[in-house]
């Protein structure tokens, strides 16, 4: 089966999530206000389920993927969780659901949907734990020989255990309520959410200007205290080259992504309805961001609800300009320190995209050193599929702690990061193997804005 599974594979970016169709219409359905007062004909037949619980819930794509899995392994080799200890197999999870059909299919061909042996996919053969010790980091599916993607199975069973159980964990609970309250995953109120700029002079869309760009700031640019910094030294960028553009300021909401990776899909199409409408609103064409998280959403992912944008990332904005000469890096601020790069799993992996940082990083007079798992093989810090939320899985130790001493290992001075949940994690790895004194953690566009002198 693994060369069918080959040929028949989809061609869309790892970091791409299918839309749930279901869950459209009931978004659609609460947020549109003459549905109240409308008359909603029953569905015949029993509701859908959401998400997965047992083998007649995964889809024939994920079904083929577990006959076609050779079982080598590889995908276990490099999942971060299984490397640290945690009891994640994606080798399992695929063997698992092949050996649950086998079990459960002659009853199912027999007697339909009727059929029940007391048995079920989540719990008698998959743990909650196993679930959720995932990172959503696609290394597995990057690693498989036969292009089977075992994330999008990972997630459709935590979607079964978050929408139809409420069985997340705590720490995402709280997420959840702070996302659909206050439009970002802390406890911040919305109305706070241009702090960040404060003493600079930041165009917002609602001025009434139609921009090249709207910089998408997100939710960890305009609340979290080491990201601001980033923000505010990418604006002083901007401003530096001229660049017309603006922001949505009190307008923006989280783009729903961590929501999606833990299993709500019901508020992330909230949250991508809801950015979307305003966006539309303003005739938005191109988009710029720092998140690479945001970065796939919007890119891959908005378009499922008519949100089409053309959005890069803020490493392919500066190595555009700087391939056009219109961004010059002559200070020798970093001349001779030791710098080394931790690819973002939604900018690399995700999107294919290992240029552009590098790129930006080349034109920085220093000395550049590379860790030993780099690009497609570069592990994940451990913060997707909403782990930075969360308390970890049981293991060894921390993804996080594992990454960092992969960094420390370069003997680097800097590790240049470029994603707000990777300078969480290796700030809080180095703050960990005290060296935060000695070795500092900065986004490229810190390094950019320090050479420049900005």
């Amino acid at each position: 089966m693994s060369v069918p599974n080959v040929y028949i594979s989809r061609l869309t970016p790892l970091g791409y999530v299918d839309n749930m169709e279901a869950i459209t219409k009931e978004v659609k359905l609460m947020m549109n206000p003459d549905a109240a007062f409308a008359d909603v004909p029953e569905e015949e037949g029993d509701p859908e389920r959401f998400g997965v619980k047992d083998v007649e819930d995964v889809n024939w794509i994920n079904y083929f993927n577990s006959l076609a899995c050779t079982e080598c392994g590889r995908c276990t080799s490099v999942c971060p969780a299984n490397i640290t200890g945690k009891l994640l197999s994606p080798r399992k999870i695929m063997m698992d659901t092949r050996a649950r059909m086998k079990e459960k299919g002659p009853g199912l061909v027999k007697d339909g949907n009727n059929f029940d042996d007391a048995k079920a996919l989540i719990g008698t053969y998959i743990t909650e734990e196993e679930l959720w010790a995932c990172t959503q980091c696609n290394a597995c599916a990057e690693e498989c020989p036969v292009n089977i993607n075992q994330p999008s199975l990972i997630l459709d069973m935590r979607r079964y255990l978050v929408m139809e159980e409420s069985k997340a964990p705590s720490g995402l609970n709280t997420v959840f309520s702070n996302i659909e309250n206050n439009g970002a995953p802390w406890q911040f109120s919305p109305e706070d959410r241009m702090l960040w700029a404060e003493g600079l002079d930041v165009p917002l869309m609602s001025d009434g200007k139609n921009p090249e760009y709207l910089f998408w700031i997100g939710s960890a640019g305009a609340f979290d205290d080491r990201y601001k910094k980033v923000t505010r030294e990418f604006i002083k960028i901007l401003n530096h080259l001229k660049v017309d553009y603006a922001v949505l300021g009190t307008e923006e909401t989280d783009s729903g992504d961590v929501a999606r990776r833990a299993g709500n899909e019901m508020l992330y199409q909230m949250q991508a309805m809801m950015n979307i409408e305003v966006m539309n609103g303003y005739e938005v064409k191109n988009i710029i961001t720092c998140d690479p998280h945001d970065f796939n959403t919007l890119k891959n992912e908005y378009p499922d609800f008519d949100g089409n944008y053309n959005v890069i990332h803020h490493t392919q904005f500066l190595q555009q300009h700087i391939s056009a000469g219109t961004l010059k890096i002559d200070g020798d601020a970093f001349a001779g320190k030791k710098i080394t790069f931790h690819d973002p799993c939604y900018l690399g992996r995700a999107n294919g995209e290992y240029d552009a940082p590098r790129t930006v990083l080349n034109s920085i007079p220093s000395v550049k050193v590379e860790m030993g798992r780099n690009k497609s093989f570069a592990l994940c810090c451990g913060a997707g599929g909403g782990q930075m939320f969360k308390e970890a899985e049981n293991g060894d130790k921390e993804v996080f702690i594992e990454r960092t001493e992969e960094a420390l290992k370069t003997g680097c001075d800097i590790i240049a990061t470029a994603c707000p949940f990777c300078m969480v994690m290796m700030t809080d790895g180095l703050k960990y193997k005290n060296k935060e004194e000695d070795i500092k953690n900065m986004d490229i566009v810190e390094l950019v804005s320090v050479s420049m002198g900005l």
